[in-house]
Protein backbone atom coordinates (compact mmCIF):
# COMPACT_ATOMS: atom_id res chain seq x y z
CA UNK A 1 0.00 0.00 0.00
CA UNK A 2 1.15 3.53 -0.80
CA UNK A 3 1.35 5.60 2.39
CA UNK A 4 2.67 8.92 1.13
CA UNK A 5 4.00 10.83 -1.86
CA UNK A 6 6.13 13.96 -2.07
CA UNK A 7 6.80 15.71 -5.38
CA UNK A 8 9.21 18.58 -5.94
CA UNK A 9 9.65 20.61 -9.15
CA UNK A 10 7.75 18.30 -11.48
CA UNK A 11 5.89 20.14 -14.28
CA UNK A 12 3.52 22.67 -12.64
CA UNK A 13 4.03 21.15 -9.19
CA UNK A 14 6.48 23.13 -7.08
CA UNK A 15 6.17 21.22 -3.82
CA UNK A 16 3.41 18.78 -2.88
CA UNK A 17 3.22 16.30 -0.06
CA UNK A 18 0.21 14.05 0.29
CA UNK A 19 -0.58 11.03 2.46
CA UNK A 20 -2.85 8.13 1.52
CA UNK A 21 -4.79 5.61 3.52
CA UNK A 22 -6.63 2.39 2.87
CA UNK A 23 -9.87 2.21 0.94
CA UNK A 24 -10.83 4.60 -1.85
CA UNK A 25 -9.15 7.97 -2.32
CA UNK A 26 -10.44 10.12 -5.19
CA UNK A 27 -8.54 12.94 -6.85
CA UNK A 28 -10.61 15.60 -8.57
CA UNK A 29 -10.00 19.00 -10.09
CA UNK A 30 -10.39 20.99 -13.25
CA UNK A 31 -8.79 19.81 -16.48
CA UNK A 32 -5.11 20.73 -16.54
CA UNK A 33 -4.88 21.18 -12.78
CA UNK A 34 -2.22 18.48 -12.52
CA UNK A 35 -4.09 15.33 -11.50
CA UNK A 36 -2.29 13.11 -13.97
CA UNK A 37 1.06 14.57 -12.91
CA UNK A 38 0.66 12.76 -9.60
CA UNK A 39 0.11 9.51 -11.47
CA UNK A 40 3.10 10.16 -13.73
CA UNK A 41 5.26 10.98 -10.71
CA UNK A 42 4.25 7.72 -9.05
CA UNK A 43 5.19 5.94 -12.26
CA UNK A 44 8.72 7.32 -11.83
CA UNK A 45 8.89 5.68 -8.41
CA UNK A 46 8.08 2.35 -10.05
CA UNK A 47 11.04 2.57 -12.45
CA UNK A 48 9.30 4.33 -15.35
CA UNK A 49 11.21 6.21 -18.02
CA UNK A 50 11.98 9.84 -17.29
CA UNK A 51 12.42 12.86 -19.54
CA UNK A 52 14.19 16.07 -18.53
CA UNK A 53 11.14 17.94 -19.84
CA UNK A 54 9.20 16.91 -16.72
CA UNK A 55 11.51 19.09 -14.60
CA UNK A 56 9.85 22.37 -13.70
CA UNK A 57 11.08 25.31 -15.79
CA UNK A 58 13.89 27.20 -14.06
CA UNK A 59 14.88 24.23 -11.86
CA UNK A 60 17.94 22.03 -12.27
CA UNK A 61 16.42 18.90 -10.79
CA UNK A 62 13.19 17.30 -9.65
CA UNK A 63 12.47 14.72 -6.98
CA UNK A 64 9.74 12.20 -6.25
CA UNK A 65 9.61 10.41 -2.91
CA UNK A 66 7.26 7.66 -1.82
CA UNK A 67 6.55 5.67 1.31
CA UNK A 68 5.20 2.14 0.86
CA UNK A 69 3.94 -0.24 3.54
CA UNK A 70 6.45 -3.06 4.03
CA UNK A 71 4.58 -6.15 2.89
CA UNK A 72 6.00 -9.70 3.08
CA UNK A 73 6.62 -9.54 -0.69
CA UNK A 74 8.57 -6.27 -0.42
CA UNK A 75 10.48 -7.59 2.61
CA UNK A 76 11.53 -10.69 0.65
CA UNK A 77 12.63 -8.56 -2.30
CA UNK A 78 14.66 -6.25 -0.05
CA UNK A 79 16.53 -9.28 1.25
CA UNK A 80 16.93 -10.79 -2.22
CA UNK A 81 18.32 -7.53 -3.64
CA UNK A 82 20.56 -6.88 -0.63
CA UNK A 83 18.80 -3.63 0.34
CA UNK A 84 18.36 -2.19 3.86
CA UNK A 85 15.19 -3.17 5.70
CA UNK A 86 13.98 -0.38 7.99
CA UNK A 87 10.95 -2.13 9.44
CA UNK A 88 7.37 -1.12 8.75
CA UNK A 89 7.98 1.13 5.71
CA UNK A 90 9.92 1.13 2.45
CA UNK A 91 11.20 4.55 1.44
CA UNK A 92 11.90 5.26 -2.24
CA UNK A 93 13.37 8.48 -3.63
CA UNK A 94 14.12 9.32 -7.26
CA UNK A 95 15.96 12.45 -8.35
CA UNK A 96 15.96 13.66 -11.97
CA UNK A 97 18.71 15.98 -13.21
CA UNK A 98 18.40 18.31 -16.16
CA UNK A 99 22.07 17.91 -17.17
CA UNK A 100 22.86 14.36 -16.12
CA UNK A 101 21.65 10.99 -15.06
CA UNK A 102 19.32 10.80 -12.12
CA UNK A 103 19.68 8.90 -8.87
CA UNK A 104 17.49 6.37 -7.12
CA UNK A 105 17.50 5.56 -3.40
CA UNK A 106 15.74 2.74 -1.55
CA UNK A 107 15.76 3.05 2.22
CA UNK A 108 18.70 5.42 1.84
CA UNK A 109 20.78 3.07 -0.34
CA UNK A 110 21.75 4.17 -3.85
CA UNK A 111 20.43 1.67 -6.43
CA UNK A 112 20.04 1.34 -10.18
CA UNK A 113 16.78 1.88 -12.02
CA UNK A 114 16.69 -1.85 -12.79
CA UNK A 115 16.85 -2.74 -9.10
CA UNK A 116 14.02 -0.28 -8.40
CA UNK A 117 11.88 -1.95 -11.07
CA UNK A 118 12.52 -5.40 -9.59
CA UNK A 119 11.64 -4.18 -6.10
CA UNK A 120 8.35 -2.46 -7.00
CA UNK A 121 7.14 -4.79 -9.75
CA UNK A 122 3.49 -5.61 -9.13
CA UNK A 123 3.27 -3.36 -6.05
CA UNK A 124 1.10 -0.76 -7.84
CA UNK A 125 -1.08 -1.01 -10.93
CA UNK A 126 -1.49 2.24 -12.88
CA UNK A 127 -4.17 2.16 -15.54
CA UNK A 128 -3.15 3.99 -18.71
CA UNK A 129 0.58 3.53 -18.11
CA UNK A 130 0.93 -0.04 -19.37
CA UNK A 131 4.54 -0.44 -18.38
CA UNK A 132 3.42 -0.24 -14.74
CA UNK A 133 0.31 -2.40 -14.92
CA UNK A 134 1.00 -5.98 -13.93
CA UNK A 135 -2.22 -7.04 -15.65
CA UNK A 136 -0.81 -5.83 -18.95
CA UNK A 137 2.42 -7.77 -18.44
CA UNK A 138 1.84 -11.05 -20.29
CA UNK A 139 4.63 -12.62 -18.27
CA UNK A 140 2.40 -12.39 -15.18
CA UNK A 141 -0.83 -13.67 -16.73
CA UNK A 142 -0.09 -17.29 -15.85
CA UNK A 143 0.66 -16.33 -12.25
CA UNK A 144 -2.58 -14.36 -11.97
CA UNK A 145 -4.63 -17.19 -13.47
CA UNK A 146 -3.06 -19.75 -11.11
CA UNK A 147 -3.87 -17.54 -8.13
CA UNK A 148 -7.41 -16.93 -9.33
CA UNK A 149 -8.00 -20.68 -9.75
CA UNK A 150 -6.35 -21.57 -6.40
CA UNK A 151 -4.00 -23.90 -8.31
CA UNK A 152 -1.11 -23.74 -5.82
CA UNK A 153 -1.31 -27.44 -4.87
CA UNK A 154 -1.68 -28.58 -8.50
CA UNK A 155 1.28 -26.39 -9.48
CA UNK A 156 3.34 -27.73 -6.56
CA UNK A 157 2.57 -31.34 -7.57
CA UNK A 158 3.83 -30.61 -11.07
CA UNK A 159 6.84 -28.78 -9.62
CA UNK A 160 7.94 -31.91 -7.77
CA UNK A 161 7.83 -33.98 -10.95
CA UNK A 162 9.69 -31.23 -12.84
CA UNK A 163 12.41 -31.23 -10.16
CA UNK A 164 12.76 -35.03 -10.48
CA UNK A 165 13.14 -34.67 -14.25
CA UNK A 166 15.82 -31.99 -13.89
CA UNK A 167 17.69 -34.20 -11.40
CA UNK A 168 17.81 -37.09 -13.89
CA UNK A 169 18.94 -34.71 -16.65
CA UNK A 170 21.72 -33.42 -14.40
CA UNK A 171 22.93 -36.97 -13.77
CA UNK A 172 22.96 -37.66 -17.51
CA UNK A 173 24.81 -34.42 -18.20
CA UNK A 174 27.43 -35.41 -15.63
CA UNK A 175 28.32 -38.42 -17.79
CA UNK A 176 29.84 -36.10 -20.38
CA UNK A 177 29.33 -35.45 -24.07
CA UNK A 178 30.42 -37.58 -27.02
CA UNK A 179 32.54 -40.72 -26.73
CA UNK A 180 35.80 -38.96 -27.64
CA UNK A 181 35.37 -36.43 -24.83
CA UNK A 182 34.43 -39.18 -22.41
CA UNK A 183 37.58 -41.18 -23.30
CA UNK A 184 39.71 -38.07 -22.91
CA UNK A 185 38.15 -37.38 -19.51
CA UNK A 186 38.66 -41.01 -18.41
CA UNK A 187 42.36 -40.90 -19.37
CA UNK A 188 42.84 -37.72 -17.39
CA UNK A 189 41.14 -39.26 -14.36
CA UNK A 190 43.35 -42.38 -14.62
CA UNK A 191 46.46 -40.21 -14.77
CA UNK A 192 45.46 -38.30 -11.64
CA UNK A 193 44.42 -41.47 -9.83
CA UNK A 194 47.63 -43.33 -10.74
CA UNK A 195 49.70 -40.43 -9.45
CA UNK A 196 47.96 -40.56 -6.06
CA UNK A 197 47.98 -44.37 -5.96
CA UNK A 198 51.73 -44.59 -6.66
CA UNK A 199 52.47 -42.35 -3.70
CA UNK A 200 49.76 -44.11 -1.64
CA UNK A 201 49.51 -41.52 1.14
CA UNK A 202 47.90 -42.27 4.49
CA UNK A 203 45.74 -40.00 6.61
CA UNK A 204 47.92 -37.89 8.95
CA UNK A 205 51.12 -39.21 7.39
CA UNK A 206 52.50 -35.75 6.68
CA UNK A 207 52.14 -34.72 10.33
CA UNK A 208 53.94 -37.86 11.57
CA UNK A 209 56.75 -37.48 9.02
CA UNK A 210 57.25 -33.84 9.89
CA UNK A 211 57.66 -34.72 13.60
CA UNK A 212 60.13 -37.48 12.70
CA UNK A 213 62.09 -35.12 10.46
CA UNK A 214 62.48 -32.59 13.25
CA UNK A 215 63.62 -35.29 15.66
CA UNK A 216 66.18 -36.81 13.26
CA UNK A 217 67.49 -33.42 12.29
CA UNK A 218 68.12 -32.48 15.93
CA UNK A 219 69.37 -35.88 17.18
CA UNK A 220 72.78 -34.67 18.48
CA UNK A 221 71.28 -31.65 20.19
CA UNK A 222 68.54 -33.76 21.78
CA UNK A 223 71.07 -36.36 22.97
CA UNK A 224 73.18 -33.71 24.65
CA UNK A 225 70.21 -31.99 26.27
CA UNK A 226 68.80 -35.29 27.51
CA UNK A 227 72.08 -36.32 29.12
CA UNK A 228 72.43 -32.97 30.88
CA UNK A 229 68.85 -33.19 32.13
CA UNK A 230 69.45 -36.71 33.48
CA UNK A 231 72.58 -35.53 35.29
CA UNK A 232 70.67 -32.69 36.95
CA UNK A 233 67.90 -35.03 38.09
CA UNK A 234 69.93 -37.92 39.49
CA UNK A 235 73.64 -37.39 38.73
CA UNK A 236 76.40 -35.97 40.85
CA UNK A 237 75.48 -34.09 44.01
CA UNK A 238 73.62 -31.96 44.51
CA UNK A 239 71.04 -33.61 42.16
CA UNK A 240 67.33 -33.03 42.31
CA UNK A 241 66.75 -36.56 43.63
CA UNK A 242 69.27 -36.04 46.40
CA UNK A 243 67.84 -32.63 47.43
CA UNK A 244 64.25 -33.85 47.54
CA UNK A 245 65.35 -36.97 49.41
CA UNK A 246 66.97 -34.83 52.11
CA UNK A 247 63.87 -32.67 52.42
CA UNK A 248 61.71 -35.79 52.73
CA UNK A 249 63.90 -37.11 55.57
CA UNK A 250 63.60 -33.88 57.49
CA UNK A 251 59.84 -33.77 57.12
CA UNK A 252 59.53 -37.38 58.23
CA UNK A 253 61.36 -36.43 61.45
CA UNK A 254 58.94 -33.50 61.90
CA UNK A 255 55.90 -35.76 61.43
CA UNK A 256 56.91 -37.59 64.60
CA UNK A 257 56.25 -34.38 66.53
CA UNK A 258 53.46 -32.81 64.36
CA UNK A 259 51.17 -35.03 62.35
CA UNK A 260 49.93 -32.07 60.30
CA UNK A 261 53.16 -32.34 58.25
CA UNK A 262 52.04 -35.72 56.88
CA UNK A 263 50.52 -34.27 53.65
CA UNK A 264 53.79 -32.47 52.98
CA UNK A 265 55.69 -35.68 53.41
CA UNK A 266 53.30 -37.39 51.00
CA UNK A 267 53.82 -34.66 48.37
CA UNK A 268 57.62 -34.90 48.68
CA UNK A 269 57.45 -38.68 48.46
CA UNK A 270 55.42 -38.42 45.26
CA UNK A 271 57.83 -35.84 43.84
CA UNK A 272 60.79 -38.10 44.61
CA UNK A 273 59.12 -41.03 42.82
CA UNK A 274 58.36 -38.85 39.76
CA UNK A 275 61.98 -37.60 39.64
CA UNK A 276 63.36 -41.13 39.81
CA UNK A 277 60.96 -42.23 36.98
CA UNK A 278 61.95 -39.18 34.91
CA UNK A 279 65.62 -40.06 35.40
CA UNK A 280 65.04 -43.61 34.15
CA UNK A 281 63.09 -42.39 31.09
CA UNK A 282 65.77 -39.81 30.23
CA UNK A 283 68.38 -42.55 30.41
CA UNK A 284 66.44 -44.79 28.03
CA UNK A 285 65.78 -41.85 25.66
CA UNK A 286 69.45 -40.83 25.49
CA UNK A 287 70.67 -44.40 24.97
CA UNK A 288 68.11 -45.04 22.21
CA UNK A 289 68.63 -41.75 20.31
CA UNK A 290 71.00 -42.13 17.37
CA UNK A 291 71.63 -40.02 14.25
CA UNK A 292 70.35 -41.63 11.02
CA UNK A 293 71.17 -39.47 7.95
CA UNK A 294 69.76 -42.11 5.63
CA UNK A 295 66.39 -42.20 7.31
CA UNK A 296 66.35 -38.39 7.49
CA UNK A 297 66.82 -38.24 3.72
CA UNK A 298 63.98 -40.72 3.16
CA UNK A 299 61.65 -38.71 5.39
CA UNK A 300 62.45 -35.40 3.67
CA UNK A 301 62.01 -36.95 0.23
CA UNK A 302 58.64 -38.43 1.20
CA UNK A 303 57.49 -35.13 2.71
CA UNK A 304 58.47 -33.23 -0.44
CA UNK A 305 56.53 -35.70 -2.59
CA UNK A 306 53.43 -35.33 -0.40
CA UNK A 307 53.66 -31.52 -0.49
CA UNK A 308 53.94 -31.51 -4.31
CA UNK A 309 50.87 -33.71 -4.53
CA UNK A 310 48.92 -31.41 -2.20
CA UNK A 311 49.96 -28.30 -4.17
CA UNK A 312 48.94 -29.91 -7.44
CA UNK A 313 45.45 -30.61 -6.15
CA UNK A 314 45.26 -27.36 -4.19
CA UNK A 315 44.34 -29.14 -0.99
CA UNK A 316 45.56 -30.70 2.24
CA UNK A 317 46.55 -34.37 2.43
CA UNK A 318 43.07 -35.20 3.76
CA UNK A 319 41.66 -33.37 0.73
CA UNK A 320 43.86 -35.42 -1.60
CA UNK A 321 42.62 -38.63 -0.02
CA UNK A 322 39.04 -37.44 -0.49
CA UNK A 323 39.82 -36.55 -4.09
CA UNK A 324 41.13 -40.08 -4.69
CA UNK A 325 37.74 -41.47 -3.68
CA UNK A 326 35.95 -39.01 -5.97
CA UNK A 327 38.25 -39.88 -8.88
CA UNK A 328 37.62 -43.58 -8.37
CA UNK A 329 33.85 -43.00 -8.31
CA UNK A 330 33.81 -40.81 -11.43
CA UNK A 331 36.16 -43.11 -13.34
CA UNK A 332 34.04 -46.10 -12.47
CA UNK A 333 30.97 -44.23 -13.71
CA UNK A 334 32.63 -43.30 -17.02
CA UNK A 335 33.95 -46.81 -17.57
CA UNK A 336 30.39 -48.11 -17.16
CA UNK A 337 28.90 -45.09 -18.95
CA UNK A 338 26.91 -46.95 -21.59
CA UNK A 339 25.17 -49.19 -19.07
CA UNK A 340 24.45 -46.29 -16.72
CA UNK A 341 23.18 -44.08 -19.56
CA UNK A 342 20.83 -46.79 -20.68
CA UNK A 343 19.45 -47.10 -17.15
CA UNK A 344 19.10 -43.32 -16.89
CA UNK A 345 17.35 -43.13 -20.27
CA UNK A 346 14.78 -45.63 -19.05
CA UNK A 347 14.40 -43.75 -15.78
CA UNK A 348 14.03 -40.46 -17.63
CA UNK A 349 11.21 -41.84 -19.76
CA UNK A 350 9.33 -42.86 -16.63
CA UNK A 351 9.95 -39.53 -14.88
CA UNK A 352 9.03 -37.47 -17.98
CA UNK A 353 5.81 -39.44 -18.38
CA UNK A 354 4.83 -38.58 -14.81
CA UNK A 355 5.81 -34.92 -15.37
CA UNK A 356 3.72 -34.69 -18.55
CA UNK A 357 0.77 -36.27 -16.79
CA UNK A 358 1.06 -33.67 -14.01
CA UNK A 359 1.44 -30.90 -16.62
CA UNK A 360 -1.73 -32.04 -18.39
CA UNK A 361 -3.62 -32.04 -15.10
CA UNK A 362 -2.37 -28.50 -14.47
CA UNK A 363 -3.29 -27.43 -18.00
CA UNK A 364 -6.86 -28.75 -17.66
CA UNK A 365 -7.24 -26.92 -14.35
CA UNK A 366 -5.97 -23.70 -15.95
CA UNK A 367 -8.40 -23.97 -18.85
CA UNK A 368 -11.29 -24.47 -16.45
CA UNK A 369 -10.19 -21.45 -14.40
CA UNK A 370 -9.68 -19.42 -17.58
CA UNK A 371 -13.30 -19.93 -18.61
CA UNK A 372 -14.66 -18.86 -15.22
CA UNK A 373 -12.30 -15.90 -15.02
CA UNK A 374 -13.16 -14.71 -18.55
CA UNK A 375 -16.87 -14.89 -17.81
CA UNK A 376 -16.49 -12.94 -14.57
CA UNK A 377 -14.49 -10.18 -16.30
CA UNK A 378 -17.03 -9.93 -19.14
CA UNK A 379 -19.82 -9.53 -16.58
CA UNK A 380 -17.86 -6.72 -14.96
CA UNK A 381 -17.32 -5.03 -18.33
CA UNK A 382 -21.04 -5.27 -18.99
CA UNK A 383 -21.73 -3.29 -15.85
CA UNK A 384 -19.24 -0.65 -17.03
CA UNK A 385 -21.02 0.09 -20.31
CA UNK A 386 -18.72 -2.24 -22.22
CA UNK A 387 -21.13 -5.11 -22.59
CA UNK A 388 -20.09 -5.75 -26.21
CA UNK A 389 -16.39 -5.93 -25.40
CA UNK A 390 -14.69 -9.30 -25.75
CA UNK A 391 -12.30 -10.72 -23.19
CA UNK A 392 -10.79 -14.16 -22.95
CA UNK A 393 -7.92 -15.91 -21.24
CA UNK A 394 -6.15 -18.13 -23.74
CA UNK A 395 -4.33 -21.17 -22.42
CA UNK A 396 -2.20 -22.75 -25.15
CA UNK A 397 -0.54 -26.03 -24.27
CA UNK A 398 2.87 -26.65 -25.85
CA UNK A 399 5.15 -29.68 -25.99
CA UNK A 400 8.04 -28.33 -23.97
CA UNK A 401 7.97 -28.80 -20.22
CA UNK A 402 9.02 -25.77 -18.19
CA UNK A 403 9.21 -25.00 -14.46
CA UNK A 404 5.62 -23.64 -14.57
CA UNK A 405 4.16 -26.35 -16.81
CA UNK A 406 3.75 -26.42 -20.58
CA UNK A 407 1.15 -23.66 -21.05
CA UNK A 408 1.31 -20.19 -22.54
CA UNK A 409 -1.26 -17.97 -20.80
CA UNK A 410 -2.26 -14.56 -22.14
CA UNK A 411 -5.20 -12.20 -21.78
CA UNK A 412 -6.94 -11.07 -25.01
CA UNK A 413 -9.31 -8.13 -25.38
CA UNK A 414 -11.39 -6.31 -27.95
CA UNK A 415 -13.35 -3.18 -27.04
CA UNK A 416 -15.42 -3.11 -30.24
CA UNK A 417 -17.73 -5.80 -31.61
CA UNK A 418 -16.51 -7.39 -34.83
CA UNK A 419 -12.88 -6.67 -34.04
CA UNK A 420 -10.72 -9.71 -33.29
CA UNK A 421 -9.43 -10.02 -29.74
CA UNK A 422 -5.76 -9.13 -29.48
CA UNK A 423 -3.15 -9.25 -26.68
CA UNK A 424 -4.19 -6.95 -23.87
CA UNK A 425 -1.32 -4.48 -24.03
CA UNK A 426 -1.88 -3.76 -27.73
CA UNK A 427 -5.53 -2.80 -27.78
CA UNK A 428 -6.72 -0.93 -24.71
CA UNK A 429 -6.80 2.88 -24.75
CA UNK A 430 -6.44 4.87 -21.52
CA UNK A 431 -10.16 5.01 -20.69
CA UNK A 432 -10.75 1.44 -21.81
CA UNK A 433 -7.70 0.32 -19.85
CA UNK A 434 -9.05 1.83 -16.65
CA UNK A 435 -12.43 0.16 -16.95
CA UNK A 436 -10.89 -3.12 -18.03
CA UNK A 437 -8.47 -2.90 -15.13
CA UNK A 438 -11.43 -2.31 -12.83
CA UNK A 439 -13.26 -5.38 -14.13
CA UNK A 440 -10.10 -7.48 -13.90
CA UNK A 441 -9.31 -6.29 -10.41
CA UNK A 442 -12.82 -7.00 -9.25
CA UNK A 443 -12.42 -10.59 -10.47
CA UNK A 444 -8.97 -10.90 -8.89
CA UNK A 445 -9.74 -9.06 -5.66
CA UNK A 446 -9.33 -12.13 -3.45
CA UNK A 447 -6.15 -13.44 -5.09
CA UNK A 448 -4.14 -10.53 -6.53
CA UNK A 449 -1.02 -9.64 -4.52
CA UNK A 450 -0.95 -6.03 -5.75
CA UNK A 451 -1.72 -3.69 -2.87
CA UNK A 452 -2.55 -0.45 -4.70
CA UNK A 453 -4.56 0.28 -7.84
CA UNK A 454 -4.38 3.63 -9.61
CA UNK A 455 -7.41 4.29 -11.83
CA UNK A 456 -6.79 7.23 -14.15
CA UNK A 457 -10.25 8.30 -15.33
CA UNK A 458 -11.84 4.86 -15.15
CA UNK A 459 -15.13 6.66 -15.79
CA UNK A 460 -14.12 8.00 -19.21
CA UNK A 461 -17.02 7.72 -21.64
CA UNK A 462 -19.70 6.83 -19.10
CA UNK A 463 -22.44 8.87 -17.46
CA UNK A 464 -25.73 8.62 -15.64
CA UNK A 465 -26.65 5.28 -14.12
CA UNK A 466 -23.47 3.65 -15.49
CA UNK A 467 -21.39 6.18 -13.58
CA UNK A 468 -23.03 5.06 -10.35
CA UNK A 469 -22.26 1.42 -11.25
CA UNK A 470 -18.63 2.40 -11.82
CA UNK A 471 -18.55 4.11 -8.44
CA UNK A 472 -20.06 1.11 -6.68
CA UNK A 473 -17.61 -1.27 -8.38
CA UNK A 474 -14.62 0.88 -7.47
CA UNK A 475 -15.80 1.02 -3.88
CA UNK A 476 -16.24 -2.76 -3.90
CA UNK A 477 -12.67 -3.24 -5.13
CA UNK A 478 -11.39 -0.75 -2.54
CA UNK A 479 -12.76 -2.94 0.23
CA UNK A 480 -9.99 -5.41 -0.69
CA UNK A 481 -7.20 -3.08 -1.85
CA UNK A 482 -6.15 0.53 -1.69
CA UNK A 483 -7.54 2.43 -4.70
CA UNK A 484 -6.52 5.92 -5.89
CA UNK A 485 -8.95 7.14 -8.52
CA UNK A 486 -8.78 10.23 -10.73
CA UNK A 487 -12.33 11.03 -11.75
CA UNK A 488 -14.49 13.70 -13.36
CA UNK A 489 -17.74 12.08 -12.23
CA UNK A 490 -19.39 13.15 -8.97
CA UNK A 491 -21.21 9.81 -8.91
CA UNK A 492 -17.82 8.10 -8.48
CA UNK A 493 -16.31 10.69 -6.13
CA UNK A 494 -19.27 10.34 -3.77
CA UNK A 495 -18.10 6.84 -2.79
CA UNK A 496 -14.67 8.01 -1.62
CA UNK A 497 -13.24 7.38 1.84
CA UNK A 498 -10.91 10.34 1.29
CA UNK A 499 -11.13 13.17 -1.23
CA UNK A 500 -8.18 15.17 -2.59
CA UNK A 501 -8.74 18.30 -4.66
CA UNK A 502 -6.06 19.25 -7.17
CA UNK A 503 -6.17 23.02 -7.68
CA UNK A 504 -4.11 25.17 -10.02
CA UNK A 505 -3.25 28.74 -9.08
CA UNK A 506 -0.77 31.51 -9.89
CA UNK A 507 2.03 32.19 -7.42
CA UNK A 508 4.55 34.93 -8.21
CA UNK A 509 3.55 34.92 -11.87
CA UNK A 510 4.14 31.13 -11.99
CA UNK A 511 1.46 28.45 -12.27
CA UNK A 512 1.51 25.96 -9.40
CA UNK A 513 -0.66 23.00 -8.47
CA UNK A 514 -1.75 22.22 -4.93
CA UNK A 515 -3.27 19.12 -3.34
CA UNK A 516 -5.97 19.97 -0.80
CA UNK A 517 -7.53 17.28 1.43
CA UNK A 518 -11.28 17.90 1.68
CA UNK A 519 -13.02 17.23 4.94
CA UNK A 520 -16.23 15.23 5.00
CA UNK A 521 -19.27 17.46 4.83
CA UNK A 522 -19.39 20.92 3.31
CA UNK A 523 -16.00 20.83 1.54
CA UNK A 524 -16.70 17.56 -0.24
CA UNK A 525 -20.27 18.54 -1.06
CA UNK A 526 -19.04 21.84 -2.54
CA UNK A 527 -16.56 19.99 -4.78
CA UNK A 528 -19.17 17.47 -5.94
CA UNK A 529 -21.49 20.36 -6.77
CA UNK A 530 -18.73 22.05 -8.77
CA UNK A 531 -18.20 18.83 -10.71
CA UNK A 532 -21.92 18.86 -11.57
CA UNK A 533 -22.46 22.48 -12.48
CA UNK A 534 -19.06 23.86 -13.45
CA UNK A 535 -17.56 27.14 -12.23
CA UNK A 536 -20.75 28.50 -10.69
CA UNK A 537 -22.12 26.25 -7.96
CA UNK A 538 -25.91 26.46 -7.89
CA UNK A 539 -28.26 25.62 -5.07
CA UNK A 540 -29.65 22.82 -7.17
CA UNK A 541 -26.16 21.37 -7.65
CA UNK A 542 -25.52 21.49 -3.91
CA UNK A 543 -28.77 19.64 -3.29
CA UNK A 544 -27.89 17.01 -5.87
CA UNK A 545 -24.41 16.63 -4.37
CA UNK A 546 -25.87 16.07 -0.91
CA UNK A 547 -28.21 13.46 -2.37
CA UNK A 548 -25.28 11.69 -4.00
CA UNK A 549 -23.38 11.56 -0.71
CA UNK A 550 -26.42 10.18 1.10
CA UNK A 551 -26.93 7.54 -1.57
CA UNK A 552 -23.29 6.45 -1.44
CA UNK A 553 -23.49 6.47 2.36
CA UNK A 554 -26.42 4.07 2.27
CA UNK A 555 -24.60 1.81 -0.20
CA UNK A 556 -21.55 1.58 2.08
CA UNK A 557 -21.57 -1.12 4.80
CA UNK A 558 -22.37 0.28 8.26
CA UNK A 559 -19.12 -0.96 9.87
CA UNK A 560 -17.10 0.76 7.18
CA UNK A 561 -19.07 4.03 7.53
CA UNK A 562 -18.47 4.15 11.26
CA UNK A 563 -14.82 3.19 11.44
CA UNK A 564 -13.52 3.92 7.95
CA UNK A 565 -10.39 2.31 6.57
CA UNK A 566 -7.66 2.22 9.16
CA UNK A 567 -5.34 5.22 9.01
CA UNK A 568 -7.19 6.77 6.10
CA UNK A 569 -6.76 10.42 7.03
CA UNK A 570 -4.59 12.07 4.38
CA UNK A 571 -3.18 14.53 6.91
CA UNK A 572 0.11 13.89 8.68
CA UNK A 573 0.54 10.29 7.51
CA UNK A 574 3.81 10.82 5.68
CA UNK A 575 6.14 11.22 8.65
CA UNK A 576 9.43 10.78 6.85
CA UNK A 577 10.81 10.33 3.35
CA UNK A 578 13.47 8.23 1.69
Amino acid sequence: MLLGLRISNVAVIEEVEVAFGAGLTVLTGETGAGKSILVDALGLLLGGRADADVIRAGCEDAAVEGVFARTPVLAARLEELGLPDLGEEVLVRRVLGRTGRGKVYVNGALVTLGVLGKLTRGAVDIAGQHEHVSLFDSGLHRVLLDKYGRLEETLAAYGREWANLREVDARMDALGGDDAKVRERAEFLRFQLDEITRLDPEAGEDVKLDAERRRLGSAQKLKRQGAEAELLVSGEAPSAVEIVGRALGLVHEGVKCDATLAPVAQSLSTALSELEEASRRLNRYVEGLESDPGRLGEVEERLDALKRLCRKHGSTLDGVLKKRGELETELGTLENRREILEELNQERKRVEERARKAALTLSRARKASAGAFSQQVREGLGGLAMGKAAFEVRVTAGETLRPDGMDEVEFFFSANPGEPARPLAKVASGGEASRLLLALKRALADSDACGCYILDEADAGVSGAIADVVGRMIREVSSHRQVLCITHLPQVAAYADAHLLIRKSVKGERTVSQVLPLSAGAERTQELARMMSGVEVTREALGAAEALVRSAHRATPRARRETGPEGNSPRGRMRRTA
